[in-house]
């Protein structure tokens, strides 16, 4: 399999490249948006990036095949140097030509028009020249070709160029259904079908998916007939370094940090999520610990916090309104590090998140957690943090990794929306069933161990 990368301003711009480059036998990979140019990452230039292959054993019949018909061709059937006229490029031009110059409409009109020199008698030049006059005179006189006025040539000019973009509109459209009707993955090796069926079926979107198959099949040398252990292991390299690319520099909080909110959507376990991050950094890290709840919402959720602080021996606040925030924290100013939990309520609600907001910016030195949950679909997470755009998210907590056995979210998360991730939780034991998100960790969730 041959594969190319091509940097286009269109799609069309791509596709006649492709045809040109691979045939028309090729298919497109992936295709996304990507910025060139510019000045430290501003005025850059939004171009498409597109990746195309084609079955190389394929290209070859197709050539073979089109060889073959032109040496079939009859001599007489192709056109004659004469007849190949203005016409004929006229019509092949993919952009019509708006304006002529009232010089070169003048010369046209002299001219006769090609049909009529085709229609001509062949005759030998020096022959017809030493012709007698009246030989010349009884010879049928040919129609003179209609004046053309300069708005009949426009007229033509534009029927052209729409012949010529509806030919092109029908192109594209013959191979986007060749695109959805074709499966690419009987193309690929066996080894390279393993992978891509894994990574479908751990939630892995079809556009990441691309991605990686085409870092992998970059990696394996021409003629490698690579296995699916050594596929799997270049595959979870690949992965590892695309979470790494968006990953934090310290997951850990960081003894600068005096603030750390957690927010998102109802029943993904923020509040025992804090509590367990609140008892390693007081059992290991030896920090005084506070807790603050906005969550006054749901029932018995303020409970559920006091009880962990009771049992850790924690002082902690409640707040009711983001204007009572500055007067909790200034009654836990003795403690080292304060645990904010927010009210899980419908994420699509505009008060809702303007409330989060503004508690959020109540804290400095802090650090914001979105939680999700790994059993939530992925529509509904990019649903999520669309709507916390407003939240300044540094970074993303997955939890209930032991209720499901699908994991490429995350993968999809950190690629797709940028974020980076911190913690995964694997259980209701606090403090013992969470673990930090490294990108080794979640490649080997995702491909499998």
């Amino acid at each position: 399999m041959r594969v190319k990368r091509y940097i286009v301003d269109s799609m069309p711009e791509a596709l006649d490249k492709i045809r040109a480059d691979l045939g028309k036998d090729a298919v497109i990979l992936n295709s996304k948006p990507v910025k060139t140019g510019g000045m430290f990452g501003m005025f850059g230039k939004m171009r498409i990036e597109v990746i195309a292959a084609v079955d190389e054993k394929a290209s070859e019949n197709e050539k073979t095949q089109r060889s073959s018909m032109n040496r079939q061709m009859d001599a007489t059937t192709r056109p004659q140097a004469g007849t190949y006229t203005a016409k004929q490029a006229y019509r092949n031009a993919a952009v019509p030509q708006r304006m002529k110059t009232e010089s070169a409409v003048a010369v046209e009109e002299r001219e006769p028009s090609p049909d009529v020199v085709s229609q001509e008698p062949k005759r030998d030049y020096a022959t017809r020249e030493a012709a007698p006059a009246n030989a010349l005179n009884e010879r049928p006189k040919q129609p003179e070709p209609p004046i053309q006025t300069s708005r009949q040539v426009e007229n033509q000019t534009g029927t052209t160029g729409t012949d010529e973009l509806a030919s092109e509109v029908r192109g594209m459209r013959q191979m986007f259904q060749k695109l959805l009707v074709h499966d690419l993955s009987q193309q690929l090796p066996e080894a390279f079908q393993v992978i891509r069926t894994r990574l479908l079926d751990q939630g892995v979107t079809e556009e990441v998916t691309a991605e990686i198959l085409k870092k992998l099949m970059e990696k394996t040398d021409a003629g490698h007939q690579c296995q699916v252990e050594e596929a799997r292991d270049a595959c979870r390299e690949i992965i590892t370094g695309m979470l790494a690319a968006n990953a934090q520099t310290s997951v850990r909080l960081e003894r600068s940090v005096q603030y750390a909110f957690f927010f998102g959507p109802t029943g993904v376990g923020k509040t025992t999520t804090i509590a367990k991050m609140a008892a390693n950094s007081m059992l290991k890290e030896k920090r005084r610990i506070g807790f603050i709840t906005a969550d006054t919402y749901r029932m018995a959720a303020v409970e559920q916090l006091k009880t962990y602080a009771n049992i850790l021996n924690v002082p902690m606040e409640v707040v009711f309104q983001p204007k009572e925030m500055v007067t909790a924290m200034e009654r836990l100013s003795d403690c080292d590090l304060i645990f904010v939990d927010t009210a899980g309520r419908n994420f699509r609600n505009d008060e809702y998140v303007q409330g989060i907001r503004e508690l959020v910016e109540q804290g400095t030195n802090s650090v914001n957690y979105l939680v999700l949950s790994l059993t939530s679909k992925y529509t509904d997470m990019k649903a999520i943090i669309q709507n916390f755009s407003d939240v300044p998210v540094k970074q993303v907590i997955f939890t209930k990794a032991d209720e499901t056995q699908s994991f490429g979210t995350m993968l999809n998360v950190s690629e797709e929306m940028k974020l980076a991730l911190s913690y995964i939780t694997t259980g209701q034991n606090v403090p013992d069933d969470i673990v930090v998100a490294t990108p080794t960790l979640v490649s080997s969730m995702v491909v499998g161990d």
